[in-house]
């Protein structure tokens, strides 16, 4: 899952852990001031992300993000599932509201609404921190989804960690996320 990919559908595919009686959503955490789109297209490598349905069991994610004739951005997610097959779905992403540039939506098809897509972090060349978290029915059902993606396959673990660090220190429940394997299989 990159920048404007939404991970394969992550958006409104509920993460093992998006129902029932549970806290809210934690404070919505400030998404970056600037987005350079063209910088921020390309490859980007999933390190580390919040389990959700749709990758269960999945291994070498990656986005990719360019640009279409109509100048939208295009989002190209990838992974390999468990049994060795690969799993692909292509979607376009936009800023609705210019005054908060990282604050994305993407489209996927079949997918009814448009999922969130807030960029909290990134410096363009090697890493970028996406989060989102939405309550429905007043906080007893949310859909909460993170990742750290790098340029890399394999970025350093120290600055993976510092990266979840900063989650946290947004009230994210850092504890469940997972490493997504990158490997020489992938």
């Amino acid at each position: 899952c990159t920048v404007l990919s939404a991970c394969q559908g992550a958006i409104l595919k509920p993460s093992w852990r998006s129902f029932g009686l549970r806290q809210q959503c934690p404070p919505k955490p400030p998404t970056v001031k600037e987005l350079d789109i063209e910088k921020y297209l390309g490859k980007w490598y999933e390190q580390k992300r919040i389990p959700a349905s749709f990758q269960l069991n999945t291994r070498c994610v990656r986005a990719e993000y360019g640009l279409n004739d109509a100048g939208e951005v295009t989002v190209h997610n990838t992974a390999t599932k468990q049994d060795g097959s690969f799993d692909e779905i292509f979607g376009t992403a936009y800023v609705p509201d210019p005054n908060y540039p990282g604050e994305l939506l993407v489209k996927f098809p079949g997918v009814p609404v448009d999922g969130a897509y807030w960029v909290l972090e990134t410096d363009y060349e090697n890493f970028s921190v996406v989060y989102s978290c939405i309550d429905y029915i007043f906080g007893l059902i949310h859909f909460e989804f993170a990742w750290i993606l790098s340029r890399e396959q394999n970025w350093d673990p120290a600055m993976i960690q510092e990266k979840v660090d900063l989650l946290g220190s947004y009230g994210v429940d850092i504890s469940v996320m997972e490493d997504t394997v990158q490997n020489a299989d992938c």
